[in-house]
């Protein structure tokens, strides 16, 4: 593999899962003189995103068969019917299961292996150097590697921002191997991977979940179907949804009027009351509801927890019915927090200087990037993904975003790269 070491480097994109790799296969295809460079802490791109996917035991996706990571809208749609494969596509709206889905992306992928335009690097400080010529971007690795860059693209995802709800916060302390957030559990009793937990399947009291979302559904069914006993607890009732948001979010007309509003912070308000606080799809519903050992507790929280004997962990909790309150105990083996990520661009440690020096201006957590997606006023740094929300509204962390990205990110991109380029000079 090359060495990106004391290079100039005309676009990077930090971040190797779904949208910068989409990203990346649309630059390529644009502009295949300009060299790209995608840098991931993983060896291999994707790695996040299956493992997460692997961890929950997700059998099939909740985006339509149209949103993937290639250019081509029916490409995981044709290479299923090359392969035989389309009953691996989910009604109503052609669902890819999750192997169909890596599959058709490794496949993908071979084109990101030809130009070998791939690279484990963990990046620890990105600095902006206005008056530092064309290559103003100089990205530093963990092990101190280092190399200068025209454009920058964030394609970060929300894996370092998981939330965890205050009143959890020293229960988790205490109990780090028993109360953990849904990111570090896996399903599947051989995972090995950093601080990923499993509940042992001799265990014989149940395994909590907390959460109302997909991924509170998803776990519930996983492990229910792998044998354990599951208490789903959620604050409200379960919410039945297709999709995580309204599909009109995707078109001119919301993205335009969600544009047309100059206050930040009510777009980024408008953002959480378009996707609440999760919803689960009619197929997951329809599993809990037939799950024999899937018990739920709706309008229920969990007030404290404390240690029974054989480190069995006792749930008080409270429920609040139509006409009254009840509180009751249940003992537990361990809680699963399936309570999401709450972004925030300052809990990613490569970004704290640049954004302290330049005052990148964020609204809770958020950049107000430009229409361009560009993190002003650091030129030449743009964003996607969760990034780009308060630009691109509800769908810009999903696999549809990426798209949606695209389309901003080429306007101001490819006039600066879309003629020939020189070959590659060595950094100063």
């Amino acid at each position: 593999m090359k060495n990106l070491a004391h290079r100039n480097i005309p676009v990077t994109i930090i971040g190797g899962g779904i949208h910068g790799i989409s990203i990346a296969l649309r630059l390529l295809r644009e502009i295949p003189t300009t060299e790209i460079a995608i840098v991931d802490r993983h060896p291999l791109p994707l790695t996040a995103w299956q493992r997460k996917t692997e961890r929950q035991g997700m059998t099939f996706l909740r985006s339509p068969a149209v949103h993937h990571i290639a250019p081509d809208a029916l490409g995981i749609v044709e290479y299923a019917q090359r392969h035989n494969r389309g009953d691996e596509l989910a009604p109503p709206y052609s669902q890819p299961a999750t192997r169909l889905f890596w599959d058709f992306c490794n496949d993908v992928l071979k084109e990101i292996a030809k130009h070998q335009d791939y690279y484990q690097f963990d990046v620890a400080t990105l600095r902006w150097d206005k008056g530092a010529g064309q290559y103003p971007f100089r990205l530093i690795s963990t092990d101190t590697v280092g190399f200068r860059s025209r454009c920058v693209i964030l394609a970060i995802g929300s894996d370092d921002c998981c939330y965890v709800p205050l009143e959890f916060i020293p229960w988790q302390q205490r109990w780090p191997e028993r109360v953990v957030h849904a990111s570090r559990f896996s399903v599947e009793p051989n995972h090995r991977e950093g601080q990923v937990f499993h509940a042992l399947p001799t265990e014989k009291e149940p395994i909590a979940i907390v959460g109302a979302g997909l991924t509170a559904g998803t776990l519930a069914r996983s492990l229910s179907e792998r044998g354990h006993e599951v208490i789903l607890i959620a604050r409200r009732q379960l919410k039945k949804e297709q999709f995580d948001f309204p599909p009109r979010w995707l078109g001119p007309k919301a993205l335009a009027e969600f544009a047309s509003e100059p206050d930040f912070q009510q777009r980024y308000e408008t953002v959480q009351q378009v996707r609440g606080e999760g919803s689960i799809t009619p197929d997951i519903a329809e599993a809990l509801r037939e799950a024999p050992r899937v018990t739920i507790y709706t309008h229920t929280c969990v007030r404290n927890i404390t240690e029974e004997p054989g480190q069995t962990l006792c749930l008080h909790l409270e429920s609040s019915g139509a006409l009254s309150k009840r509180a009751y105990r249940t003992n537990v083996s361990c809680v699963i927090l399936a309570t999401g990520y709450q972004f925030n661009l300052r809990r990613y440690p490569f970004l704290a200087e640049l954004i302290a020096q330049h005052e990148v201006p964020l609204v809770c957590g958020l950049p107000k990037i430009d229409a361009n997606l560009q993190l002003l006023p650091v030129a030449n740094l743009f964003g996607t993904g969760t990034i780009a929300q308060l630009q691109l509204g509800p769908a810009a962390g999903n696999i549809a975003g990426a798209s949606l990205a695209y389309e901003r990110l080429r306007k101001k991109i490819l006039p600066q790269f879309i003629l020939n380029r020189p070959d590659a000079e060595r950094a100063p």
